[in-house]
């Protein structure tokens, strides 16, 4: 009689030779590049099984959380982020001048990476490190420091899928935020799970980082705020700026290309599997943004 398989085991099966799965492309090329990411995240990105958890999800999850901490932290200097995001790096040059040399792998590195989730992670590093000024191709989020009662576990995608669909549950709006110049950002949920979760559907900045379409939010407004009613779906059209403030919470599948997302999010993109989610494996962050277009 065969032995029945362990988590681990299946883990393994699942995600190849376990030497190859814990090295994450990103971590092994920064790191034999002299600038070492921090071991919580370089586990977090190794997939392993103390990461990855039934509410939380995979390490590439809680990889795109970790780095959310950092993101939604308003800061002056790139000074916090280059001790948390690379502390030997900060240690190894104390008593020298700059993060010339950092700001330079951080600029190049990037181009030699294959994997489409790789290089998304290594934009927003790069950004924490050196930040970015807005301008209307990417429009900035106001930040808010309010600890926003939204979750984000695996399953936060589900309405959002269904929304790429024109399907909006009964009582549920799906609202379109849009930007000075009327352009689809982001699309809010409220009356369907936790209200005022959103995800972005063009590229916005927030803090000085440049977060991609697909990426998960909190907003936070006071009422009064709606411009006009949705042209098909029920909801309304909102201006970003008449909201007090965004709270970016991490990557969400749809940041991902669908042939990449179950290697990219391994166990939380299965979960969405087997809890039968509206087309995970189909969907797009375009078809999102296309049924906010047509809302406007």
């Amino acid at each position: 009689m065969g032995s029945v398989a362990t988590e681990e085991e299946t883990e393994k099966e699942l995600l190849g030779d376990a030497s190859l799965a814990q090295q994450h492309e990103l971590s092994r090329l920064f790191a034999a590049h002299g600038f070492a990411l921090n071991s919580t995240l370089v586990e977090m990105l190794d997939e392993h099984l103390s990461h990855r958890t039934e509410r939380r999800g995979c390490g590439f999850t809680q990889a795109t959380r970790h780095l959310a901490v950092l993101v939604n932290k308003a800061r002056e200097n790139s000074a916090d982020a280059v001790e948390r995001l690379f502390p030997e790096w900060a240690r190894s040059r104390a008593g020298r001048s700059g993060n010339a040399p950092l700001q330079r792998a951080l600029h190049a590195l990037p181009a030699l990476l294959e994997r489409e989730e790789s290089r998304i992670l290594a934009a927003l590093i790069t950004d924490l490190v050196v930040p970015v000024s807005a301008s209307e191709d990417r429009p900035e989020l106001r930040p808010t420091s309010d600890d926003l009662k939204i979750g984000t576990c695996p399953l936060a995608e589900k309405y959002f899928l269904e929304i790429t669909d024109k399907f909006v549950r009964r009582k549920g709006r799906a609202n379109v935020l849009i930007s000075e110049q009327g352009e689809p950002l982001l699309v809010e949920k409220l009356n369907l799970g936790d209200d005022h979760s959103c995800i972005s559907v063009a590229e916005v900045v927030l803090n000085g980082v440049r977060l991609p379409p697909g990426c998960l939010f909190g907003v936070h407004y006071e009422g009064g705020v709606t411009l006009r009613e949705n042209r098909e779906v029920p909801g309304g059209v909102i201006p970003v700026g008449a909201c007090s403030g965004f709270r970016f919470l991490r990557l969400t599948t749809l940041a991902v290309s669908p042939g990449n997302r179950e290697r990219a999010f391994s166990r939380h993109f299965r979960s969405q599997v087997e809890a039968g989610l509206f087309a995970p494996g189909e969907a797009t962050i375009e078809q999102l943004r296309r049924v906010a277009l047509e809302q406007l």
